[in-house]
């Protein structure tokens, strides 16, 4: 599989990711408002709410490999390396480091939920593939 190939997946992943925790922080804005939100509403909030800031990280970091993925032309394993880096930093709180918020709230989906499990889990199969052998 090509580099940009292992980009393509990695971002697709991650997304995905992304779209399950945001559809979970969706159900918990529904029992905190005692309504259902519109999916504008859902999206405002993930913009602005500092409930959700936590998640923009990972947005954030989406971007950054779509980014590379479409104004780079020849990837270099070096920019495997440094993305793969970058997703286990957000993914993986590194032990004796403080909790910027993001993996306060990952962890407790991550431990509570199956889905949330398993595409973690694939996350990191991906990343794994990226990162030079030793």
């Amino acid at each position: 599989m090509s580099l940009k190939s292992q980009f393509q997946s990695l971002s697709l992943a991650l997304q995905d990711l992304h779209r399950s925790l945001l559809m979970l922080e969706a159900k918990q804005l529904e029992l905190d408002t005692g309504r259902k939100i519109t999916p504008y509403e859902l999206l405002h909030a993930s913009l602005h709410d500092p409930n959700m800031a936590w998640l923009r990280q990972m947005s954030s970091l989406i971007v950054s490999i779509d980014t590379i993925v479409d104004e780079t032309t020849n990837l270099s394993g070096a920019e495997s390396h440094r993305v793969a880096s970058q997703v286990l930093t957000l993914l993986e709180k590194p032990a004796g480091s403080a909790d910027d918020g993001f993996w306060r709230r990952y962890s407790s989906y991550l431990s509570e939920n199956p889905e949330i499990i398993m595409k973690h889990s694939k996350v990191k199969d991906l990343v794994s593939s990226m990162r030079p052998k030793t």
